[in-house]
């Protein structure tokens, strides 16, 4: 049994052996790689500064509207608007009316009323016209 056992051991030793190198040359590897991605991050990092301070010293002017055809169409518009509008019929002549009686109220009462005012008026306008006559010839 002791052959058997030492048997074992050599083979598990030989096995734990390369076990050991195998993640010694992972940890190189992991190692290298680690390295290579931070150089890789320094350069991002670097090319990222590099595009910011570019971008920060981009300066955008907008070239100055041209409004000529928007402000010619306006003019065009509004010379259309006015000849239209000098083409319309214009009123011939205004007129001034009293109205006593509205065109939409036609009761007799309403009538009855405003014309006894209006000849109340014109009555009391008679009687003042003539006191003033009759007080002017005795008051000279």
């Amino acid at each position: 049994m002791s052959n058997q056992q030492t048997h074992e051991k050599t083979v598990m030793d030989e096995v734990v052996e390369t076990l050991i190198k195998k993640t010694e040359l992972l940890e190189k590897e992991i190692s290298i790689k680690n390295e290579a991605i931070l150089a890789k991050e320094e350069q991002t990092q670097a090319l990222l500064i590099s595009f910011e301070n570019k971008l920060n010293n981009i300066v955008i002017q907008a070239p100055a509207p041209d409004l000529s055809e928007v402000n010619t169409s306006l003019k065009n518009g509004l010379a259309a608007i006015n000849q239209s509008m000098e083409k319309w019929p214009k009123p011939l002549k205004t007129e001034y009316r009293f109205l006593f009686f509205p065109e939409q109220l036609r009761s007799v009462e309403y009538v009855r009323a405003v014309l006894s005012r209006v000849i109340l008026c014109i009555l009391t306008l008679v009687f003042l016209i003539f006191t003033y006559l009759l007080l002017d010839k005795h008051l000279k």
